[in-house]
């Protein structure tokens, strides 16, 4: 399981940067709440399982 948190976060990171070549300013910023929101949710994860 904590490999998949780590391929998760690994995706999610890859996503922020692909996000970052967008021109949308808005998009950007919608991309990336979303993200931190799922960042957030794994570091639950990991806290649940330890």
């Amino acid at each position: 399981m904590k490999t998949t948190l780590a391929n998760a976060e690994a995706a999610l990171d890859e996503v922020q940067r692909d996000t970052d070549k967008l021109h949308s300013r808005e998009l950007r910023k919608a991309i990336a709440k979303y993200i931190e929101a799922q960042k957030e949710q794994i570091k639950t994860l990991r806290r649940m399982m330890n």
